[in-house]
């Protein structure tokens, strides 16, 4: 789906205000994230959306930011569940790296993670979320490269490359089938994870 497309009237779920519940909000603030951007993501036009009032809004959210909040944490179990069984059980650590790396490709957000790092250069609280959970994925790969034979120093640099590509691979590929975007992460993986036999 590009990102510029219009939400499907067809896929917006419409309930009453007393049976929309809060996971409902969240989801459909999360569609119009991926669709129109932050800005986007505002509670009338998120209401008329869902069929229902904008005072429904305020039975499961203080305010927008709590909104935002949520869907922060939203995107931060998608990342949970990017570390998926595969990755665990390989025994190879490169093999470890490219079930990180498929699985992020693979994701089912779209625009939403552009919109939460963008948002993160204006709000600290955001930032310090993101860059917490940053620092985790660097220190998996780091280990992983380690494991493969990279000196630290070195194992910190590809591992940051890493994650400049599964941070922008979507805003640069999107567009393109899966399959080919599955095999351009691939050829990546395999220049960043092979031991350079002359160093």
């Amino acid at each position: 789906m590009a990102e510029s497309a219009p939400l499907p009237a067809a896929n917006v779920r419409r309930k009453t205000t007393e049976s929309l519940t809060r996971d409902d909000w969240i989801s459909g603030a999360w569609d119009m994230l991926g669709v129109y951007g932050l800005d986007g993501v505002r509670v009338e036009p998120l209401a008329r959306r869902l069929g229902v009032t904008k005072g429904s809004f305020y039975w499961h959210f203080k305010d927008r930011q709590q909104l935002v909040e949520a869907l922060l944490d939203r995107w931060f179990l998608i990342w949970d569940g990017q570390m998926s069984p595969r990755m665990e059980q390989a025994a190879d650590p490169a093999d470890r790296v490219w079930a990180l790396f498929e699985s992020v490709v693979g994701r089912v957000t779209r625009g939403q993670t552009v919109s939460l790092r963008m948002l993160s250069h204006s709000d600290a609280d955001v930032a310090r979320r993101i860059e917490e959970r940053d620092a985790q994925r660097l220190a998996f790969l780091m280990e992983q490269l380690v494991a493969i034979g990279f000196s630290s120093d070195e194992a910190r640099v590809r591992g940051q490359v890493y994650q400049t590509i599964m941070t922008g691979e979507y805003l640069r590929s999107g567009g393109l089938p899966l399959e080919e975007r599955i095999a351009r992460a691939r050829s990546y993986h395999l220049m960043l994870s092979s031991p350079n036999p002359h160093s």
